[in-house]
C-alpha cells in the first residue's frame, strides 16, 4: 500500500480545516501548496464522502462535517485513496488466479492481519490529536505503537 499524493494533500487540508475552520479553496490551495485544480478534486471526494462540506457564496467555503475528535488519519486516506489494502489480493474485487479460496491463502490471511494491523493504528490517529501542536512527535508514535 501505497498513500497517494492526494491522500497526503487530503491529510492536510483536513487538518487546516480543523486549525482554521470555514476555509475557500484558493486559500486551502495556497496553505496546502497545491494547485487549485487538484484542490477542488480532493475536496470534491471528501465532500462526497462526508469529511467536509460546502457552503455557497460571499462567505462561503468549505468546513469539516465532523469534528476533529470524530475523523480519523484511516478515514481520509479511505475517502480518498479507497479502501486501504497493502496487497490487491485484499479487496474484495479481486479474484486470485493462485488460489480461488482465500481463506485457504497462507499469503493471503498474513497480508490481511498485516493490513488490518496498519487499519487499526492510523484509525487511532484522530485529525484533532493530529493538529495539537502540544503532542510531541513521541507521543504521536506511541498512540499507534499502544
Amino acid at each position: 500500500m501505497r498513500i497517494t499524493q492526494e491522500a497526503d494533500y487530503a491529510l492536510r487540508i483536513v487538518s487546516l480545516l480543523a486549525q482554521k475552520g470555514l476555509l475557500g479553496a484558493p486559500e486551502m490551495s495556497e496553505n496546502v501548496k497545491v494547485p487549485q485544480g487538484f484542490a477542488m478534486k480532493i475536496l470534491r471526494k471528501l465532500t462526497s464522502e462526508g469529511i467536509i462540506r460546502s457552503k455557497r457564496g460571499v462567505n462561503g467555503g468549505y468546513a469539516l462535517s465532523r469534528s476533529s475528535e470524530e475523523l480519523t488519519v484511516a478515514d481520509i486516506i479511505e475517502a480518498v485513496d479507497g479502501e486501504i489494502a497493502i496487497s490487491k489480493c485484499l479487496l474484495s474485487t479481486h479474484d486470485c488466479l493462485n488460489n480461488p479460496d482465500k481463506s485457504r491463502c497462507r499469503y493471503h490471511n498474513v497480508f490481511a492481519s498485516v493490513n488490518e494491523i496498519i487499519k487499526e493504528r492510523l484509525s487511532r490517529l484522530t485529525i484533532k490529536t493530529m493538529v495539537d501542536a502540544n503532542i510531541p512527535m513521541e507521543e504521536l508514535i506511541k498512540i499507534i505503537n499502544n
